[in-house]
Formats: C-alpha cells, sequence, structure tokens
C-alpha cells in the first residue's frame, strides 16, 4: 500500500507509477489501462485517490477518457518517442503571395490512381464501405422506388425537396444555426456546393484566400475559373491565422475567404469558437465574404482527453449573410448519393440560378431517400458508431505512424474527422513516395497537392476512414520503410 511522502500527494505518486508503466511499454498506445476499481485495489489506495490520479494524467496528456469504456494511453506517448504534444504536430504552415493553381495535372494523376484496385486505400477520403449503413439506404432506396416512382424519376428543381430542406434546417440547429427551408439549396454533394458558391460571387481574376495547406478540389475551382489564390498560414490544432489574415485583406483586394471550419481537409484543424467570431468580425469589417466548408463536421471524435467536439460553425455568427455554409451527407452516408446543401445567404438568388441552368439540382431518388432516412432517428445512431469507429482507427494509425515512420516525423491529431496530415523529415519527397506506395497497392495523397507551394513537398493525407487490420498497420509500415529508403539514398 502507498503512502504520501515529502511533499507529494499520494495521486501523483500513483499518476507517476502508471507513467513509468506508459513509458517503459507496459501499456501501449491505445489500450485500456486498469479501471478505476481495479487500479485501486491493486495500489491499496481509495477510488477517490485513483480518480485524481487518473484525471492528472489526462490533463497532462498521457492518457484518454471515453465514454462508458475507460481510460486508454494517447498516441503521442508511445514508447521510443516522447515528444511533447507541440513538437509531435506539423510545423505552422506559410503564406505566399497571389498566384494561379498549377498542379491540376498531379490532381489528375491521383485520381485515375484511386479508380485502380488497391490492397489498401489510404488517400481517398472516402469511408470504407463497411463503416455506412449501406444496407439502411438501400431499404429506403427500395421504399421511395416502389411509392413514389413518378417522383424520384422526375426532376427536383433547385432548390430541392422541401421535406428534406426542413430536416436540415432543424438538424442546423445544432451547430447554433437558425434557418428556414427556403435558406437551404439541395446541391449534387458539397462539391458542387462549393462550385456554385465559387461561381455566385467571384469573376475571372478575383483573387480569394485560403487555407495554407488547403483542400486541393478548392484549388482546382480556383483553376477552373481564372481565379487567384493567397495561402494564408494555417496552424494543425486551430486553423486559419487571423492575424495573418487581417494582414493579406490589408493588403491585397481579397473577394472571399474559403475555409474548412471543423475537421479540415488535409489537417483536421478545428477552428475554435472564439476564433469563429473573429474571423467572421474580420470579413465584416473588409466587407468580404465567407465560404465555410463543413463536410466534415458531424464528425467529431467523442472521449478526445481535453478536448470537446467544436459545436459552433461561422454561419453561427453570421449577422448579415455574408457567411456561405456547405456541408454533405457524402462522408457519412454514401459518396455516391451525390447529396450536399448549402446556405448561400445574401447570395441565395445567385447560386440558385447557377444550379438552375447547370445541374437543376442534386439527384432526385438520392433526396426522397435520403429524406425517408431522416425520419426516423437512424441517421443520429449510425452517426454515434461512426465517430466512434473513427476515433479508434485514427488513433490507431497514429499510433502506428508513431511506429514506423523515421524519427523527425510528426502526425497532426485532429479531433474529429478521419484524415491524417503527417509532416516527414525534410529529406523525404512524398510525391515520389506516393508513386512508390502504388507499386505496393498503397494509395497515399501527397502534400504538394495541397498547395500551391512547395512547402509541404515533405508531407502526405492518409485516409483512416478503413477497418484497422494487420494489412493497415503492414501498409502503414511500408510506407514508413520507404521514407527511410529515401533518406538513407541521401
Amino acid at each position: 500500500m502507498l503512502k504520501a511522502v515529502a511533499n507529494t500527494p499520494l495521486y501523483q505518486q500513483i499518476a507517476a507509477d502508471l507513467q513509468a508503466d506508459i513509458e517503459t511499454g507496459v501499456y501501449s498506445v491505445g489500450q485500456k489501462v486498469p479501471s478505476v476499481r481495479h487500479f485501486s485495489q491493486i495500489k491499496g489506495v481509495s477510488i477517490s485517490t485513483v480518480t485524481q490520479a487518473y484525471a492528472w494524467l489526462e490533463d497532462q496528456g498521457w492518457l484518454m477518457a471515453r465514454p462508458q469504456s475507460g481510460y486508454y494511453v494517447r498516441a503521442s506517448f508511445s514508447p521510443g518517442v516522447r515528444v511533447s504534444a507541440n513538437d509531435a504536430l506539423p510545423p505552422l504552415s506559410q503564406g505566399e503571395r497571389p498566384a494561379e493553381f498549377t498542379k491540376s495535372a498531379l490532381i489528375n494523376d491521383m485520381l485515375a490512381q484511386f479508380r485502380r484496385p488497391s490492397a489498401i486505400n489510404m488517400g481517398a477520403a472516402i469511408p470504407a464501405p463497411e463503416l455506412l449503413p449501406l444496407r439502411q439506404l438501400q431499404t429506403h432506396i427500395n421504399k421511395v422506388a416502389r411509392f413514389h416512382t413518378a417522383d424520384v424519376l422526375d426532376y427536383q428543381f433547385s432548390p430541392g425537396l422541401l421535406p428534406l430542406r426542413r430536416q436540415l434546417a432543424t438538424r442546423m440547429r445544432d451547430v447554433g444555426v437558425r434557418c428556414a427551408s427556403d435558406d437551404i439549396i439541395l446541391t449534387n454533394g458539397c462539391a458542387e456546393a462549393l462550385s456554385v458558391c465559387l461561381r455566385a460571387v467571384t469573376q475571372p481574376g478575383d483573387l480569394i484566400a485560403v487555407e495554407s495547406p488547403c483542400y486541393y478540389g478548392i484549388l482546382q475551382l480556383a483553376a477552373l475559373q481564372g481565379l487567384k489564390i493567397i495561402e494564408i498560414p494555417t496552424d494543425p490544432q486551430t486553423g486559419i491565422s487571423p492575424e495573418a489574415l487581417q494582414l493579406a485583406l490589408e493588403q491585397w483586394p481579397i473577394r472571399l475567404i474559403v475555409v474548412n471550419s471543423r475537421y479540415s481537409n488535409p489537417i483536421g484543424a478545428a477552428i475554435p469558437t472564439a476564433r469563429q467570431k473573429q474571423l467572421v468580425a474580420l470579413a465584416q469589417r473588409y466587407d468580404v465574404g465567407i465560404l465555410e466548408d463543413d463536410i466534415y463536421g458531424e464528425l467529431g471524435h467523442p472521449g478526445v482527453a481535453g478536448e470537446q467536439p467544436v459545436n459552433t460553425v461561422l454561419k453561427t455568427f453570421d449577422t448579415d449573410g455574408r457567411v456561405m455554409y456547405c456541408s454533405s451527407f457524402s462522408k457519412t452516408l454514401a459518396a455516391g448519393l451525390r447529396l450536399g446543401w448549402c446556405l448561400p445567404g445574401r447570395w441565395f438568388r445567385q447560386v440558385q440560378e447557377q444550379q438552375t441552368f447547370t445541374t437543376f439540382s442534386a439527384p432526385s431518388l438520392s433526396q426522397y431517400a435520403v429524406s425517408s432516412y431522416l425520419q426516423n432517428g437512424q441517421y443520429d445512431r449510425h452517426l454515434r458508431q461512426l465517430r466512434l469507429t473513427m476515433a479508434e482507427n485514427s488513433r490507431r494509425v497514429i499510433d502506428a505512424v508513431h511506429r514506423h515512420f523515421p524519427e523527425g516525423t510528426r502526425v497532426t491529431e485532429p479531433v474529429g474527422g478521419f484524415i491524417l496530415w503527417v509532416a516527414m523529415p525534410p529529406g523525404v519527397d512524398a510525391t515520389r513516395l506516393y508513386y512508390e506506395a502504388v507499386r505496393h497497392s498503397i494509395a497515399i495523397v501527397p502534400g504538394d497537392l495541397f498547395s500551391n507551394t512547395a512547402h509541404f513537398s515533405h508531407c502526405m493525407r492518409l485516409n483512416t476512414s478503413i477497418p484497422w487490420s494487420v494489412e493497415v498497420d503492414r501498409a502503414v509500415e511500408t510506407l514508413g520503410r520507404l521514407a527511410a529508403g529515401q533518406l538513407a539514398a541521401r
């Protein structure tokens, strides 16, 4: 039985013992530590003392609590990888002068690779079919096809099916956005939502501000529409820098600010509520619009130590309609449904016109089927399980990167979504690694695609929304070996 010594509280002695066990590998990353009750019996101390010890270790970043499950070892502290939480993360990105995007050819090549059979797809940001409610969706597709045959085979003109828009307006209340069904336009996925919003607000030659690194789809849309981009430094935890953005707004005639508000692609950043307010205030001060991509917003991880899912978006604080909010069911239900939506604010009429004279609206069958699916609460039950699974998968891949990649590799630890940003040592060429991985039937996305600069040539994005297996661990090990081989060759 332990007793307090010197001036060290008993709970800190308990915590130090468990910390030592984690450091020496007794408890590995992702492993559950003994329950509070069991550990109190082992140490011969009270339950409250162990509770204090676990809470202290959680505050220090050694453990993470998972609701109704217990405490687990956090990925940042795997044996042999002793780094602080800040040192473990990729560094703050850098900005550049305005320029046109020039890497569309590499994007097209990468998308072609995704269409080929591969053993392990860690590239495309698409959840594995096993994680999606495909059978339930099939039931609802069959149902609406049978009872609404004429409707699902007819056009649904913009803004789309009214019952579904009403359901989405209700769901937007979860992030503090009060809107009506008539404020929403249904789209062919989030890609069309972003595209029609860009076209509604900008003209060829206009300048838009984007995160750095930025989702390559935005960069490609900007190139297709003849826009110039200026990249704003972005933190891997808290998102785009308001200070750097303000400097850019003072210096350049920026027409639109484009941001991923929650669990961004590719770095997984979640903009805190206070910073969201700050960004909206900046847009108001300089009279520019904001295009907000929240496609990963419903995938906040539960039970992340010291973190809570961000339950607001920039649109929450929009008082004059300058924030155009976009999202989709592609990351939560099925990408092939091609069903997204946007709240264009003051540009509603322009966005509706852009859509009407191109695609009319999203697929009618998808609109009816998803509306039917949302009616009975299945979606929220599915989301709860999906969040747990994606959080667990992300932890396992983070641990595997720490174990298998060369010393000096840093990886994000997002609190939502299912993509990781891996910064390898500067001597690694991620585009070369991408081609080498293809030969091993492994798909990744090189960091060069997420910027118009060469700042991220040693970085890559990994998709973690695939069931964890020995094969996935071996794929990460192979990637680490290939990266190490590049360093050795130098």
